[in-house]
């Protein structure tokens, strides 16, 4: 019996764009060895020709059969030659994205990169689109669960050694944030603001090890070092560059970040800390 082929396709050839193909391309090579499931990467759809260009080397370059390029996401589904969607373009353009995805006939599953939108409106209008849709699962890449040192810790809290988990601190300390296609990543409009954009893992694991749902954020945040001597189209970037917030959740777990973006060459980047009230655990990331 031939294996079930998984046809994807990649909407946002940017940085995470080619990760994404990286990935694919690793998980063909996996599933063939087990000859359960064939994975194609059979298109990409970006609107800046410098990137598809990017796409198709780093394919070749990964042995992958040469795919099917488009400028845009509705040409890709139009196409009809992929089953699964990875959308992988800048923040701002997720709601329509997904939007398109969800209202199409032919069914798309899709793997969207973090945040699931901008703003609290979109996700929300996004969350109740996917709901009328039972045969399309949608997935928020939220990466950090699976690194193998937080995987871990998930795993070590789960178990009970911990006790009840009554702390939870994340620390990043790291590098400003780096250069994207059309410096869109440079403006709260565009990437939701520095604590959507990078933050979201840290308040999903959060959540997680608390195993409660938030009821009260107090934060403090600033722009004090990073960005400020750029203008792009007469316009100073405003995304702040370090911030402290402590989220309070219904169970009476607290957990509190600590950000710091241009602290660049830290040792042990990030740093996550669970405190029950038997027993404490600490993992580094980076």
């Amino acid at each position: 019996m031939a294996a079930a082929v998984v046809r994807y396709g990649i909407v946002g050839v940017g940085m995470m764009g080619r990760e994404h193909l990286h990935n694919l391309a690793h998980l063909a090579g996996e599933l063939q060895r087990e000859q359960s499931v064939r994975v194609r990467v059979t298109c990409l759809a970006d609107p800046h020709p410098e990137s598809l260009l990017l796409g198709l080397r780093l394919a070749a370059e990964l042995g992958l059969p040469a795919p099917q390029t488009f400028s845009g996401h509705r040409e890709l589904l139009n196409s009809g030659l992929c089953d699964a969607v990875v959308v992988s373009s800048p923040n701002m353009t997720h709601c329509e994205i997904l939007m398109d995805i969800l209202g199409f006939t032919r069914p798309h599953h899709v793997l969207v990169e973090k945040p699931l939108c901008t703003t609290v409106q979109d996700c929300k209008k996004v969350i109740e689109a996917a709901k009328q849709r039972p045969d399309i699962l949608v997935q928020v890449g939220l990466e950090y669960r699976y690194m193998p040192p937080v995987a871990k810790l998930i795993d070590i809290v789960k178990s009970g050694t911990l006790g009840h988990v009554r702390m939870v601190a994340i620390r990043e300390h790291r590098f400003p944030f780096l250069v994207k296609v059309n410096n869109w990543n440079r403006f709260n409009c565009n990437s939701g603001g520095t604590l959507v954009e990078k933050c979201c893992h840290f308040f999903d694991l959060l959540r997680l090890f608390a195993d409660a749902n938030p009821v009260r954020v107090m934060a403090s945040g600033a722009i004090d070092v990073n960005h400020k001597d750029e203008v792009y189209d007469g316009k100073v970037p405003d995304i702040i560059d370090n911030a402290y917030v402590i989220v309070e959740f219904d169970n009476g777990c607290r957990g509190m970040l600590d950000l710091c973006m241009f602290a660049e060459g830290s040792k042990n980047e990030q740093e996550i800390s669970v405190v029950g009230d038997i027993g404490k655990e600490i993992t580094w990331v980076g």
